[in-house]
C-alpha cells in the first residue's frame, strides 16, 4: 500500500488536528508512520500457564522469574502476558 499516498488535504488535515498531541507532527511524518512496517508485527502473547507448560516448571517459577526480571510481562487490564521472544530467550540459554 505504500505506492498510495494520502492526498495532501487530507495529510494536512489530519496533522493539523493531531500536531496538539504529537507536537512536530508533518505530513511527512504521518505518512511514514501510517505506512511503515513496525507496527504490523504483533508478538504472540503467552499466559502463566503456558509459558509454565512450555519452559517446564511450575507457575510459582514463573511468578518468581517475573518478580525477579528473568522473565519480561505485558500487564493487560490487570491480565499477565508473556512475550513469546521472552520465553525463547531462556530456552536459548
Amino acid at each position: 500500500m505504500r505506492d498510495q499516498q494520502i492526498p495532501t488535504t487530507i495529510a494536512d488535515a489530519a496533522v493539523g488536528l493531531l500536531s496538539q498531541f504529537v507536537p512536530g507532527l508533518t505530513a511527512d511524518k504521518l505518512q511514514s508512520a501510517l505506512y511503515s512496517d513496525a507496527g504490523e508485527k504483533n508478538e504472540l502473547l503467552r499466559t502463566r500457564l503456558e509459558t509454565a507448560k512450555i519452559l517446564h516448571v511450575s507457575i510459582p517459577t514463573i511468578d518468581r522469574m517475573l518478580r525477579d526480571g528473568a522473565l519480561s510481562k505485558v500487564t493487560i487490564r490487570g491480565a499477565v502476558r508473556i512475550p513469546q521472544s521472552a520465553i525463547d530467550a531462556i530456552l536459548k540459554h
